[in-house]
C-alpha cells in the first residue's frame, strides 16, 4: 500500500476564518507542480483524500486534475484531526492514497507511521512524502519518495 501525505500550497494569510483561506497563484502553482509529480508515481486504483478547508481543497483539485483521482473530504484531515481515527480509516483501505492536509497533521502522520511516534516535524508548503508499506500502521511504513517545490527544475 502506498500513502502519499501532501500539505496545501501556499495560502492567503490569516483570514479570520481559517477554513476559507485560499490559495494564491503561488500556491496553485505549487499545488499544479506536486500533481505532476504525483501523476508520475505508480498508485494502485488511488483516491485523493483532502481537508474540508478550501486551501486544501483546492490543492486536491490540483491532484485530481493531473492524475484523474476523484477527491473525497475527510474532517480527519484538519490541522487538528485524529491520528488513531485516521490511521484505522486507512487501514480499511486496499487502494493506496493520497492525502491532502495541513501542519501540524501532515509531520504527525508520517512521523507515527514511519517511527510509531507522533513528533512535530517541519513541512514545505505543497510538500509531497510518498510511503510504501503491507499496512498503514504505527512504524509500519518507510519513505520511497519526496517533493517540494524547491526541487522542482
Amino acid at each position: 500500500m502506498k500513502i502519499c501525505i501532501v500539505r496545501h500550497g501556499s495560502a492567503v494569510p490569516g483570514a479570520v476564518d481559517d477554513h476559507s483561506r485560499t490559495l494564491t497563484e503561488k500556491g496553485h502553482h505549487q499545488a499544479a507542480q506536486a500533481g505532476k509529480w504525483l501523476q508520475s508515481q505508480a498508485f494502485d486504483q488511488a483516491a485523493c483524500w483532502a481537508s474540508p478547508y478550501q486551501r486544501t481543497l483546492q490543492t486536491a483539485e490540483h491532484v485530481a486534475a493531473a492524475t484523474g483521482y476523484s477527491v473525497q473530504a475527510d474532517h480527519l484531515l484538519t490541522p487538528d484531526g485524529n491520528i488513531t481515527e485516521l490511521v484505522d480509516q486507512l487501514q480499511q483501505r486496499h487502494q493506496d492514497v493520497i492525502l491532502v492536509s495541513h501542519l501540524p497533521l501532515v509531520g504527525h502522520l508520517a512521523s507515527y507511521l514511519i517511527d510509531g511516534e507522533v513528533r512535530d516535524q517541519p513541512w514545505s508548503l505543497a510538500e509531497c512524502w510518498l510511503l510504501e508499506g503491507d499496512i498503514a500502521g504505527p512504524g509500519c511504513m518507510s519513505v520511497i519518495g519526496m517533493w517540494y517545490p524547491a526541487l522542482e527544475s
